[in-house]
This record gives C-alpha cells, sequence and structure tokens, in this order.
C-alpha cells in the first residue's frame, strides 16, 4: 500500500467503531482526542474503558450487532479484526463511494493506515510500518511518549510558543525561531532482539 500521509479534521463529526475490544479502545480514545463525535457498536465483549467512555457521556454504545443504517452519517469507520467477511464488505462499498474504512490491523481490508502517535506538550509525531508490525510501533510509541514526557520539553515548547507568538510575521521571526532551537536534539540508539543480533530468523 503506497500512502500519502494527512491529518484528517473530525471536530464534531461522526465517528463509527465497530468492536470493542483489542485496538477498538485505543481507535476511541484517539477519536475522542480529535473531537468526533464517537459511535461504538458490538454485539460482544466491551473493554472498561469503552464501559467508562459510555457512562460518562462520552460516546453511544450500542450492545447489538451491526446494520447498514449505522453507517449514515459517518465520516470514519473503524472495525475491530474478527468478521472478515464484514471487513471486506465495508472495505469494498465504501472505497467504491470515497469513504474512509479502516480494519485495525489488516492493511488489504482498508483505505486508509491507522498510525501510531505520539503526542506531548503540543508536538505530534505519527509512525507506520504499512501493517507489518504493530507490536514493534507499539514499543516505539511506548518510548518516545517516555522520552518527551521530560518536564524540560514541556517547558521548551512552552518557551518556543511565546516566542513564536510575540513576533510578527516574517524573516526576523523566522530567524529568531531557528536560532531559538539551536542546541535541541535527541540521543538515541536503539535495541534489537537477541536473534537478529544473532542473524537468526524470527
Amino acid at each position: 500500500m503506497r500512502l500519502f500521509p494527512i491529518a484528517l479534521d473530525l471536530n464534531g463529526r461522526r465517528a463509527l467503531v465497530l468492536g470493542a475490544e483489542g485496538e477498538a479502545p485505543l481507535a476511541v480514545e484517539r477519536l475522542l482526542s480529535a473531537g468526533a463525535r464517537v459511535s461504538v457498536v458490538t454485539p460482544g465483549p466491551v473493554e472498561a474503558s469503552i464501559e467508562r467512555a459510555s457512562r460518562e457521556g462520552l460516546i453511544e454504545l450500542h450492545r447489538r450487532s451491526f446494520v447498514d443504517d449505522d453507517l449514515a452519517g459517518a465520516a470514519i469507520v473503524f472495525l475491530a479484526p474478527g468478521d472478515d467477511a464484514l471487513s471486506q464488505r465495508l472495505h469494498r462499498e465504501l472505497t467504491d463511494v470515497g469513504r474512509l474504512v479502516c480494519t485495525l490491523d489488516r492493511p488489504e481490508v482498508s483505505n486508509f493506515a491507522n498510525p501510531s502517535v505520539v503526542a506531548a506538550s503540543g508536538l505530534t509525531m505519527s509512525f507506520s510500518s504499512h501493517g507489518v508490525s504493530p507490536g514493534t510501533l507499539r514499543r516505539i510509541r511506548e518510548d518516545l511518549s517516555a522520552l518527551f514526557a521530560d518536564p524540560r520539553f514541556a517547558r521548551y515548547i512552552a518557551a518556543l510558543r511565546r516566542l513564536r507568538e510575540s513576533l510578527p510575521r516574517g524573516p526576523e521571526r523566522a530567524a529568531r525561531m531557528r536560532q531559538a532551537t539551536v542546541g535541541f536534539g535527541i540521543e538515541a540508539r536503539l535495541r534489537f532482539p537477541a536473534w537478529l543480533e544473532r542473524g537468526d530468523e524470527p
């Protein structure tokens, strides 16, 4: 799958999530963070975070099987994997009419990627392995989240924001902003599983 990366404005728009286990709660969390109006439809078990969001009135939770009317008004549709026939049908039908649909961790029945995201102090970074290894992306997200949780980074971003807002648009602002970043950097190293270091296959 060759992708064109974008950031989607879902504020106030309806998002549909089919399923309430596995990666679905994370999708719900991210949709809520984007300001979407989230509906979850599932006939099966519901994870605690989705139960809690429903009780607090943050989402609509429908404990039943999906019906086609659930698609009405949905700007984006996520499916938890498990019902291959439904994933294939919605991927085909929604793609044909130019609507967004993603079966989590199943790029072959998705028309967009659902990248891992790290958000810290106003900085947002997204990563995708094109479906190859969600587990590796999860580890990258966890490690970078821990790295950027450093309180100095929050102060750094806040100071840059104040500087930018204090300067009129133009070459002087661009030059001052560049100068303010001098000295910032990331020192990191990669660590790999023992099988790779031995030259073996997993």
